[in-house]
């Protein structure tokens, strides 16, 4: 759920050039803006004749704020705008995207076809290679105390050495889950058939609706790097495992002798 936006207020036109400041201090209603006082507000109303008029509008731009949170802007032009809103609502939606591409079911479903689609020889021999191993767990730590708590996967069938090697491969294809991790491997451990690393998940910023004026002002701000096309970028060291299923296996390695 992202927080509501506030579209960007134009002030002044650069039209009104050095005078922008005096405008501002004619114009803006006192009990609106908090952050300055009246001996600035003097100084901008004397005009750019006077000495300070410049050192004050720099203060001004730098401390007054809207009393409901908006801050003074000038690139040119003189705006209002709302940073914060636009920055909580850029680093929610990454933060539910990027969860979504590295958690969700869904997000790891859409590379479970790649799965049979690379299907190698070497695939084969590393899925034997595993399927020997005589404890199936995560990790490669040798520690017992590491081990504490951490359930052991069940007991392959030993007739899986039985099996012609393509039988083998085709039920391995269709006994596997997409199970989240890094790229050192899934969180639970387990027999992998294949891993996918996420890398770097882009996110269309469009929708949020957060125009030109703040975006320039709150790009350097937000969690994630944000282009000048309006897209955020977050790396990650996420993955997306093929894990064997080994209570599946089990029961396609019994249908099969026993339909032998």
């Amino acid at each position: 759920m992202t927080n509501q936006v506030n579209q960007s207020v134009l002030y002044a036109s650069d039209s009104r050039g050095i005078y922008i400041p005096q405008h501002f201090a004619e114009s803006a209603c006192w009990d609106q803006f908090e952050g300055w006082n009246e001996g600035q507000r003097d100084v901008l109303l004397s005009g750019p004749d006077h000495e300070s008029y410049w050192d004050v509008w720099q203060e001004v731009l730098d401390n007054v704020n809207t009393v409901c949170g908006g801050v003074l802007y000038q690139d040119g032009d003189l705006w209002i705008i709302w940073p914060q809103l636009a920055i909580d609502a850029i680093n929610s939606l990454c933060e539910d995207q990027e969860e979504y591409e590295t958690r969700h079911g869904d997000a790891g479903d859409n590379y479970a076809h790649m799965v049979a689609e690379s299907w190698t020889e070497s695939c084969h021999d590393r899925l034997a290679e595993q399927m020997s191993e005589t404890v199936l767990r995560g990790g490669d730590c040798s520690d017992p105390e590491y081990w504490k708590g951490v359930p052991k996967y069940p007991k392959l069938d030993p007739r899986w050495k039985e099996l012609d090697p393509d039988v083998l491969d085709d039920m391995a294809l269709d006994s596997f889950t997409m199970q989240a991790g890094s790229i050192w491997g899934p969180y639970g451990g387990g027999i992998v058939l294949a891993g996918y690393p996420v890398g770097e998940v882009e996110i269309e910023l469009d929708y949020l609706g957060i125009d030109g004026v703040t975006m320039d002002y709150i790009r350097e701000s937000c969690d994630p790097y944000i282009s000048d096309c309006g897209r955020a970028y977050i790396d990650t060291d996420s993955a997306w495992f093929a894990v064997l299923d080994i209570d599946t296996m089990n029961a396609s390695i019994s249908q099969h002798f026993e339909d032998a």
